[in-house]
């Protein structure tokens, strides 16, 4: 379904069922929540999402399977070895200050689902704090940007580097979550 959906349509979705926020916060949050370990088969999600997003009322059928698909897109693109995970943000047709605001929401999620499961900050590597750090920095960045070349470019950095982070954050917390499924071994 997501892949089928605009970001404009995934607003509108969102909209219809009285969750006000931007789709870029809830795909923070997903990618949170992985990034920091959360099990890929947990369904706890579901129930993290409703928590946060809809006053801990069950998400009606439309908009489950919307989210449902969305975790498993963010689940598949995070395990990708080839890094095609990308941060969910407004066409580049939009201004550049609606995808700056875009970024704010989805770092702002991608820290609220961090937060939500990781608990033991001080056991995090100095990559993953200082990613933490960063992003809450980029977090209070003034969304004021200007049609211009230079802005959008120093725009394309920001969610690079906050594309890349995220990947980090995943290698050393999430990955283990994917590659930790017991094996058969046949001994002979």
């Amino acid at each position: 379904m997501i892949e089928n959906l605009t970001y404009q349509e995934a607003q509108l979705l969102l909209e219809k069922h009285q969750v006000f926020v931007m789709p870029s916060e809830v795909h923070g949050v997903i990618s949170g929540l992985l990034a920091c370990g959360l099990e890929i088969e947990s369904t706890e999600y579901l129930s993290l999402l409703s928590d946060v997003f809809n006053e801990g009322q069950a998400f009606q059928t439309e908009l489950k399977t919307f989210l449902v698909e969305l975790y498993k897109q963010v689940t598949s693109k995070l395990s990708d070895r080839e890094l095609h995970f990308e941060l969910y943000l407004p066409d580049d047709d939009e201004s550049l200050a609606d995808q700056a605001n875009a970024v704010v929401a989805w770092i702002a999620g991608f820290l609220l689902g961090f937060g939500l499961k990781q608990k033991d900050y001080g056991r995090l590597s100095d990559d993953v704090k200082e990613v933490i750090q960063d992003f809450t920095e980029i977090s209070k960045l003034d969304t004021h940007f200007d049609e211009t070349e230079e802005d959008s470019q120093s725009l394309y950095e920001i969610i690079e580097y906050v594309r890349i982070s995220t990947l980090l954050c995943f290698a050393e917390l999430g990955e283990k979550q994917v590659t930790s499924t017991p094996t058969n071994k046949t001994i002979h």
